[in-house]
């Protein structure tokens, strides 16, 4: 410690601003948004125009509010019955549809009838209805949200319902609306692009903690709950502004939190997923030499809804509605029918009509964990899942350039984030480590400081809502929580998907990804089983040559990669032992 404070007093001014300045720096590089965004938000202060929520064209659309959950536990169904009503009375001014789908009624039936029971004693006015539904086993996420869709389908052939409502709103079960947020982003879905005349694809609402509780005081500030509580509000605060989606890399997701999207986009995807599987490498060739790809229009595919199920079930829809188009008044999802075509999209998207937009006056207000392995398990989740997400759309991307593009700059920056955070944090001070390498670090850790805090504050004025002000007090320890909860869970899910068994999150059943067909790179995984199927093709003799020795999916032979992820149970590779001799002994009678 004494050669610590000795070298910093002994370096002069310019060393130990020098690197402050790089960051700030590097700050206004690649978050010109910000102090874009603070420009633009002074000058509409100044002359007294606020922000342009609404297209004029806009109406109260019918819309349809999925509340997909598991429910478990007595205090799911408070938070579940709180996030109902905040719906239910936001006051939306049109027709709402409100569905709650459980994932796995069976696994706590009576949970389900207090819920059900509830529901059928609520009633608000005669625009609003609620509906309770649900999975009778764990399918994930996505499919009690299909099996919902289904449900709202049956409720139009009945005539309970005139038609099905045009819009989409899905929102987690332990969130809270703000004021009129459903109005709000119902209203931004429909505001069109001045030069295509395009309409939104996709609308984000602005994510805040729940109950707006993260500062309870200094006793509470020094606790795990405390201090997790306040930087995840920080967090989630700052990190609305680059929903506005304005850098130069288009974003590729949404919170899944609170969106919206159209129900002739949404009712897309699990046609879309299974016309992905039927697409080849062969009409991609062909594609460059002129020849029409296949059209989804033309697809007679069955739909694939479990190969949504995944860590990532939001964004999703947020790759679908990157390469959806707007022709005529509805969307189509044919692919380019040329790569010019596609490059024209793909520009199109980039610097002129983007579909993911952000609505900063919809606010939502969501739980967010309180101990470090919920965190640390929730954001291995969130920062690895691009990858194997990608692989889902890989047949795709070679013709939607619009999204090919953004996710293959993202997947290399996820990689050169690793590879930089393992040399800077660890390769590089194991190696230099003396009292100049302590110091850098100490030097680097308060510019992130800086760098955070001025994020911070030019959110909090972009805002304009300086009640938020106590967020300041995370600012001390944002760059080891960055650290432990966005670098290091990133790190070890990207490391586990790539080279590893792939990463297991436990957020959708086995037999449901096995359904759907997706698998992992896992590298570790394939060549574990190619040396098991050497070794049984050694002793038994049944296994012939195949590229499905460094394969993920379920042969004859071998099981699934992802048998055993929710159960435990996984099938051997080799049979037992007795198994060997015998086939020993008949290949040796066949050789006499």
């Amino acid at each position: 410690m004494e050669s610590l404070v000795w070298s910093i007093r002994t370096f002069d001014g310019f060393v130990l601003g020098a690197p402050i300045a790089r960051v700030l720096l590097l700050f206004l590089l690649l978050c010109w948004d910000y102090p874009l965004l603070l420009t633009i938000r002074l000058f509409q202060r100044a002359t007294g125009r606020g922000y342009r929520a609404r297209d004029p064209r806009a109406s109260a659309l019918p819309a349809l509010v999925v509340i997909p959950s598991l429910l478990r536990k007595s205090d799911e169904l408070a938070s579940m019955t709180s996030t109902v009503r905040s719906v239910a009375e936001n006051g939306y001014p049109g027709e709402l549809t409100i569905v709650v789908t459980i994932d796995g009624t069976a696994d706590a039936p009576e949970l389900y009838a207090q819920l059900s029971a509830w529901a059928s004693c609520q009633h608000w006015n005669e625009r609003t209805s609620l509906y309770v539904t649900g999975t009778p086993a764990r399918r994930s996420k996505p499919m009690a949200i299909e099996h919902a869709m289904g449900f709202v389908r049956q409720l139009v052939a009945t005539g309970a319902l005139a038609r099905f409502p045009p819009v989409y709103v899905s929102t987690d079960a332990d969130a809270d609306l703000g004021p009129c947020a459903l109005e709000r982003i119902v209203y931004r879905l429909q505001r069109r692009n001045p030069i295509t005349g395009a309409p939104a694809r996709v609308v984000a609402g602005a994510l805040h903690v729940r109950g707006n509780d993260f500062w309870r005081g200094w006793r509470h500030f020094w606790t795990v709950d405390g201090q997790l509580n306040l930087q995840v509000a920080r967090e989630y605060y700052v990190g609305n502004i680059w929903r506005y989606n304005i850098r130069w890399l288009p974003i590729t997701g949404v919170p899944g939190a609170f969106y919206c999207t159209w129900s002739e986009l949404f009712l897309s995807i699990p046609p879309f997923m299974g016309y992905m599987r039927t697409l080849r490498r062969r009409d991609w060739f062909a594609w460059w030499l002129g020849r029409a790809p296949p059209k989804f229009s033309e697809s007679e595919a069955a739909p694939l809804p479990e190969l949504m199920a995944g860590d990532t079930d939001d964004t999703v829809t947020a790759y679908i509605a990157t390469m959806a188009r707007y022709v005529d008044g509805h969307f189509t999802f044919d692919p380019p029918g040329t790569p010019l075509r596609a490059l024209l999209c793909m520009l199109s998207s980039l610097f002129v009509d983007r579909p993911l937009h952000f609505e900063p006056g919809a606010h939502v207000f969501t739980s967010s964990p309180t101990t470090v392995g919920a965190l640390y398990r929730q954001r291995k989740r969130w920062n690895s899942s691009r990858v194997e997400l990608t692989g889902r759309f890989w047949n795709a991307l070679g013709y939607y350039w619009e999204l090919g593009l953004p996710v293959t700059i993202v997947k290399l920056l996820i990689v050169r984030a690793v590879l930089v955070g393992i040399m800077a944090y660890f390769l590089i001070p194991a190696a230099l480590w003396d009292a100049h390498v302590l110091t850098a670090l100490v030097i680097g850790y308060w510019s992130n400081v800086i760098l955070f805090s001025a994020m911070t504050l030019m959110a909090l004025l972009i805002n304009g809502d300086l009640r938020y002000w106590r967020m300041a007090f995370a600012l001390p320890f944002a760059p080891a929580y960055h650290f432990f909860f966005n670098w290091v869970p990133g790190t070890v899910g990207v490391l586990s998907d790539l080279l590893l068994f792939g990463n297991r999150t436990g957020f959708a059943p086995e037999t449901t990804l096995i359904k759907g067909g997706s698998a992992r790179l896992a590298l570790l995984f394939r060549l574990r089983r190619a040396g098991l199927l050497t070794l049984r093709s050694a002793l038994v003799g049944d296994v012939p040559l195949g590229l499905f020795w460094f394969g993920w999916r379920e042969t004859q032979w071998t099981p699934s990669g992802f048998e055993g992820w929710s159960t435990g149970k996984c099938r051997a590779i080799l049979p037992p032992a007795r198994t060997w001799f015998r086939g020993a002994r008949s290949r040796g009678r066949s050789a006499t």
